[in-house]
């Protein structure tokens, strides 16, 4: 004897496990916030923040007389004080040769290598483990730029924890 499904029995367990599949989404949709870190908290260490003075005022000598304003060019800035060595990958053995990131004027770091043309007649002449040495090619050094140093570790007990 074969058994057979009434249709109508059929249609209620499809309706019936689709509910219980809304009711767990649902669920999840509610619970999920619970767990998610909250925002607007600092950024995390690993992260850098370009902060810059914020929104620059505006100028309505443009728009309510006829002279344009006229901007002074900005101050040239001491050559030590444009560069900025971001870090350092040192030298390879095979190579000898290392790569240097550097940020001139706050634009974007630049990964150079040993030799490559910086700015104007400025080259890297050499690229150590913490130092990045630049100059006109075949000279002295003229500029010699260090590593950041790095945070310490973080030691001790995290806040808020009570072990």
């Amino acid at each position: 004897m074969q058994r057979t499904y009434d249709t109508q029995a059929m249609w209620i367990r499809f309706v019936t496990f689709f509910v219980w599949l809304a009711v767990g989404a649902s669920a999840v949709a509610w619970l999920l916030p619970m767990f998610r870190p909250a925002s607007g908290g600092a950024a995390p260490g690993a992260v850098n923040v370009a902060l810059d003075g914020g929104i620059p005022p505006a100028d309505w000598s443009a728009l309510l007389t006829r002279a344009p304003a006229t901007a002074e060019p900005p101050p040239v800035a001491a050559d030590a004080s444009r560069f900025r060595l971001i870090g350092v990958a040192g030298p390879l053995r095979a190579s000898g040769q290392g790569v240097a990131l550097v940020s001139i004027d706050g634009k974007p770091p630049r990964a150079l290598r040993t030799g490559e043309v910086v700015e104007g007649n400025r080259v890297v002449l050499e690229v150590t483990a913490h130092t990045v040495k630049i100059g006109a090619p075949g000279g002295p050094p003229t500029l010699t730029l260090q590593a950041p140093l790095l945070p310490p570790p973080a030691t001790g007990v995290p806040p808020g924890f009570a072990g």
